[in-house]
């Protein structure tokens, strides 16, 4: 009767247990063949996973999960971290999408912030630098010259 009880309480325990929340971070990188970010998540700011792999394909972008060499493996590879259930996989490969997408837009509306005016070729420069020193000699006062040069005075 007893194990009755503590199975009954452990199942309830478990139906109550809130969702773990998901503080996800990606970095955007130059696509290394299809590879195209990293991230890491903080389980409910108590436990993190590093080296989550943000990969693109002709069907879309994939989350790889952290792994390890490993040449035993048919892959090559074998994940140190992975989801047990297949809901909580969904969760955690959107929460990684939605973090890579958001990043991507901060950095293309830096860069569009940061817009260089466009650049005058070499030939508009000199044209304009030569029209400047042409203003500024005309503004200047004419110097006295006397007769003497410099070797006559010495």
């Amino acid at each position: 009767m007893a194990k009755e009880k503590d199975t009954i309480s452990q199942e309830t325990e478990k139906e109550v247990a809130p969702p773990p929340i998901l503080e996800v971070s990606a970095r955007p990188i130059t696509p290394i063949g299809n590879l195209v970010g990293f991230a890491s998540v903080k389980f409910n700011d108590v436990f993190v996973v590093e080296d989550f792999k943000i990969l693109q394909s002709d069907k879309g972008m994939f989350v790889g999960m952290a792994s390890k060499p490993d040449k035993s493996s048919t892959t090559g590879y074998r994940d140190t971290a992975k989801p047990i259930t297949a809901d909580f996989r969904t969760e955690l490969v959107g929460a990684i999408i939605t973090a890579y997408h958001a990043e991507v837009e901060k950095l293309q509306s830096r860069a569009a912030s940061v817009a260089t005016p466009e650049k005058q070729s070499i030939k508009q420069q000199l044209a304009e630098g030569a029209e400047k020193a042409a203003k500024d000699n005309a503004a200047r006062p004419p110097t006295e010259k006397s007769g003497k040069t410099d070797k006559a005075e010495r």
